[in-house]
């Protein structure tokens, strides 16, 4: 299954190379120099998340983060504050499904080196049991760390949160007719009409609401991303997967959840909320349907 989005003419297309993805903004609505101008300042936020975010930055919140011995009190960002919360509540939704602390089994799948920030990281610690590894303190800035050993990387999550961030502050410029795009995988609509969604298997052209935020997931995007952290699981992953949500950031976390659901867990999904829509394919071949317009 491979998908296809229809842009409405006359936009401004802006690109940017971050989060090791390529960013592409189609924006209208006003004079294109004046959409550049507020693309470079959305260019500039989303490298100041990166710098906050990224599992491979020495810097980061995230690095920090897997440093932290069990114990210890982490200051942080707001946006890594939010980013944690979104996965805690993607985590809930999904039954476990998403985990964003499989950062070590992902990259040895992918067959990646280990960042040199974290060579000297042991894998767990004595006294470390099954649970969660953090604990938020939005009132005090920070996070606590429950366990050691799983490592934290927000993956798409990150990049579907730094879209809804870069919606807000295009709002601000008072741009609202456009499409967001990270690495083709996630999407957020601004408004205006125009937006449809061809897909190929079946063939079919699916209406999009402006401010569709929608994430995309599967082995075609990235091998050994997706990781099932969930204590005796036996499921057959999905070959791709996308979902609609009321964020990009929760777009693109359920994708990835979305892989390891069968057709009752993605059903509650959609029943929990009925802006979550999501379409997943087999690899035999069959798909499951949830929700608008997919359905």
């Amino acid at each position: 299954m491979n998908f296809r989005l229809t842009l409405p003419a006359g936009l401004t297309a802006c690109t940017h190379a971050a989060m090791a993805t390529e960013w592409v903004f189609h924006l209208g609505g006003h004079d294109p120099i004046y959409l550049r101008q507020a693309a470079t300042e959305a260019f500039a936020l989303i490298d100041q998340l990166e710098g906050n975010l990224s599992f491979y930055r020495e810097s980061s919140d995230v690095t920090r983060l897997n440093r932290a011995a069990r114990g210890t009190e982490v200051a942080v960002s707001p946006d890594t504050l939010g980013c944690l919360a979104l996965a805690a509540e993607a985590a809930r939704l999904t039954g476990g499904a998403f985990d964003a602390f499989t950062g070590r089994a992902s990259v040895a799948a992918k067959g990646q080196e280990i960042p040199l920030s974290l060579h000297d990281v042991p894998s767990s610690s004595a006294g470390d049991q099954p649970g969660p590894v953090v604990r938020l303190q939005p009132e005090l800035g920070s996070v606590y760390k429950l366990r050691a050993g799983p490592w934290l990387d927000l993956g798409a999550l990150g990049k579907g949160y730094a879209l809804d961030q870069v919606a807000a502050l295009l709002a601000e410029w008072e741009i609202t007719h456009g499409c967001l795009i990270a690495g083709g995988s996630s999407l957020r609509g601004l408004g205006g009409d125009g937006w449809s969604l061809e897909i190929n298997e079946p063939r079919s052209v699916l209406p999009l609401h402006g401010k569709f935020c929608l994430g995309a997931s599967g082995f075609q995007y990235q091998c050994g991303h997706i990781i099932d952290s969930r204590p005796n699981s036996a499921v057959q992953p999905a070959a791709r997967a996308l979902v609609l949500a009321p964020s990009a950031g929760l777009a693109d976390a359920l994708s990835t959840a979305a892989v390891l659901l069968n057709a009752a867990q993605l059903k509650q999904l959609t029943d929990h909320d009925p802006r979550i829509a999501s379409l997943v394919y087999m690899p035999s071949g069959q798909s499951y349907r949830q929700g608008a317009p997919f359905a």
